[in-house]
């Protein structure tokens, strides 16, 4: 097993692997306008035997203070996913292991996501330290992992999304 930064050749085969994962399009739209917009910071992907069995993706996420005066360096991780012929045998667990390691090396203090605390609390996502930081995905499933320890101690901000969100937002 392989783990890497994405390629422009692998583009295709990750919509696939997104599409087969989830079962429809959307992540595959909103990973095509992500990449259109130049908001992407990362992408990995997980190769065995030259097919790409799994994706990440982390895009660009403003993350200010309500006064303005601190930004953080933060992106989202969505979508991730593997491919379902190769769920349950720890490859996607070791791609977000793998990832976030690369976004500490690329200096992000933190990484926000949407979903489901039984697996990303496992990682140290806490929906708790979230709390602190409106979004239009405030909620339960709403997590962060503060990459730079401490700093959302005593901060109150919002983050705003890339556009190519718009779509998921609360209704």
């Amino acid at each position: 097993m392989d783990i890497r930064e994405e390629r422009p050749e692998d583009h295709q085969s990750i919509l696939d692997v997104n599409i087969s994962a989830f079962g429809g399009t959307d992540e595959a739209v909103l990973i095509e306008t992500l990449r259109e917009d130049g908001d992407i910071r990362l992408a990995m992907v997980a190769v065995e035997y030259g097919e790409i069995v799994a994706h990440i993706l982390f895009s660009d996420l403003k993350v200010t203070s309500n006064d303005q005066k601190t930004k953080i360096s933060a992106v989202t991780l969505a979508p991730i996913c593997v491919a379902p012929t190769h769920q349950r045998l720890g490859i996607g667990s070791e791609l977000m292991r793998q990832a976030i390691e690369k976004c500490e090396e690329m200096d992000v203090e933190a990484i926000f996501v949407l979903g489901e605390d039984n697996y990303y609390t496992r990682f140290g996502f806490s929906a708790e330290k979230a709390e602190c930081t409106k979004s239009s995905f405030s909620g339960p499933f709403f997590m962060v992992l503060d990459l730079k320890q401490g700093i959302f101690n005593d901060f109150q901000g919002s983050a705003r999304y890339p556009d190519a969100f718009s779509a998921f937002e609360k209704i």
